[in-house]
């Protein structure tokens, strides 16, 4: 059914615009004389698009960075599954028209299973399952390859979102059947194999996964290519009691329904680690009431990432929603009561009661199966375009790739990026040789979001705009009178800009070209 939804001339020429019609919101973008016309809402948490960044047709979710193409509606970039509906549009005298089929929607799966193609003798194998690999086997359907797509995975479970653990998940905001990001037959519709069986190592040269026997398998797999996106584990405190019931880590699903629950009935909270699983934790405990310790070894927790200005910035807004956060110390005992932690004891000597501990001192990257030199290495170093050989990509985690535009490698243990090596070694598996250019980016939720893009390694000169101790800024990052990063907050967060004008102009922009603008990147796009 054709619905009249705007006048053409009401539609600015680089804006996005909002309508209703057949019951569901329409996203709708100026193209010349034409009109793009997609669903109006995020496919990853539904925020809202108009109020998105656009470059062209290029189109950046104001909240999580989540990229789509307004002409045809596809998701180009992580996070988040599926794309935008797009629906056909016309401008007849001066009025646009929309044609909204009946039982549409806003969104659309993220591959048609009818598009998996079949019949080729070749085997792809996929190591890990999570989002880097799901996002790996979607791209090779996607690009149309039709030979096995073989992933390990040991954990049993579907891909879920990780990211949402120590979040909304902890605060009670996310249930269990919202974590997985495809239904249960979802690998199963697009032809992915599932072995569950633990990975042993990887013989490169053979091109063989060595892993536990399977029946039907056997205790090996000759594979053409390779992704390896294996993951981490959580690293582990070497202290007594540390694994009395009432202490956890936070790394997988299952760790985080025995966190909750014991979350639930417990209320003096130690978290040992200030980084973003225990900060995030933190605020998640403290929203549900909950009386909370942080025992941080820093000064401040994320100056040496970003500066005093902002960790104050962050840290003084858990201060002052009750969460204590004790610094320049670490843990020196846990004493056991019944069976069950009962106490802290910090190298300080002072002594913190506690109901459960988390212990969230980051994370080990799953490198055995690389062999020695990647465990002493601490990762495995990789080329342009991800690989080792000509044969095995590797991403993720575990990867210490080149970062476009800035003349280092580096690991970086972000979800998304690990979703967005997934998407480019699936290319990259099928013979694309361009590098891998993606902008890093991620987020935290620490009473409302943390919004990071870009990386710096170190940097010269934190500039902030906006207003610092309301929480409304942008931080951004220069190095060599480049801007390499920044972190956004509130209204005046505006990294989705720089976002696009890193991924369409310069991944490293000048200082100079953002202060003539009042340091507000969409004014370069």
């Amino acid at each position: 059914m054709q619905h009249d939804v705007a006048a053409f001339a009401d539609l600015s020429e680089d804006g996005l615009h909002e309508v209703e019609a057949g019951g569901i919101k329409i996203l709708l973008a100026r193209d010349g004389d034409r009109v793009l016309a997609t669903g109006a809402h995020c496919t990853h948490k539904g925020a809202p698009l108009k109020n998105g960044t656009r470059i062209g047709t290029r189109l950046i979710c104001p909240w999580h960075h989540a990229n789509f193409d307004l002409a045809t509606g596809d998701h180009i970039e992580p996070p988040g599954q599926g794309c935008l509906n797009r629906f056909e549009a016309a401008v007849v005298d001066g009025r646009v028209l929309i044609e909204v089929p009946e039982g549409a929607g806003e969104h659309r799966p993220e591959v048609d299973p009818a598009t998996r193609k079949a019949g080729g003798n070749r085997i792809f194998a996929i190591i890990g399952g999570g989002a880097g690999g799901l996002a790996c086997a979607q791209e090779l359907v996607r690009r149309g390859f039709d030979g096995r797509i073989v992933m390990f995975s040991d954990d049993g479970e579907t891909p879920y979102d990780r990211t949402a653990l120590s979040k909304t998940y902890l605060a009670g905001k996310t249930s269990d059947d919202d974590l997985p990001l495809v239904g249960t037959g979802g690998l199963d519709a697009i032809g992915v194999e599932r072995i569950t069986e633990k990975v042993e190592r990887i013989d490169a040269e053979n091109r063989t996964i060595h892993f536990a026997g399977k029946e039907g398998v056997g205790e090996g797999l000759v594979y053409d290519r390779c992704f390896a996106a294996p993951g981490s584990d959580s690293a582990t405190l070497p202290l007594e009691n540390a694994d009395l019931p009432n202490v956890f880590t936070l790394r997988t699903h299952d760790d985080g329904k025995t966190l909750k629950a014991a979350a639930d009935a417990a209320q003096n909270i130690v978290i040992v680690g200030s980084g973003f699983i225990g900060m995030e934790a933190a605020a998640s405990f403290a929203s549900n009431g909950k009386t909370v310790t942080v025992v941080s070894q820093e000064t401040l927790p994320f100056a040496s990432k970003w500066g005093d200005a902002v960790a104050g910035q962050i840290v003084g807004q858990h201060r002052a929603k009750g969460v204590t956060v004790k610094t320049n110390t670490g843990v020196a005992a846990i004493e056991e009561k019944r069976g069950h932690v009962s106490a802290v004891h910090l190298s300080s000597g002072e002594m913190v009661s506690a109901d459960m501990v988390l212990i969230a001192v980051g994370a080990k990257p799953r490198l055995s199966i690389f062999g020695e030199a990647a465990e002493e290495a601490g990762g495995v170093d990789v080329g342009p375009d991800l690989s080792v050989d000509a044969s095995l990509f590797v991403g993720g985690d575990v990867a210490n790739f080149p970062l476009h535009g800035r003349g280092y490698a580096t690991r970086i243990e972000h979800w998304r990026v690990a979703e967005q090596h997934g998407r480019y070694a699936a290319r990259a598996m099928l013979g694309e040789t361009s590098p891998f250019t993606g902008i890093p980016f991620f987020w935290s939720a620490q009473y409302g979001p943390i919004h990071y893009v870009g990386h710096a390694k170190d940097y010269d000169e934190c500039h902030v705009e906006g207003d610092l101790a309301a929480g409304s800024y942008t931080a951004f990052y220069v190095k060599d009178d480049r801007v390499i990063a920044a972190l956004g907050r509130g209204k005046a967060d505006v990294t989705a800009d720089l976002h696009g004008l890193m991924l369409t102009s310069d991944p490293t922009p000048s200082k100079t070209s953002l202060q003539a603008v009042g340091w507000q990147p969409k004014r370069l796009l």
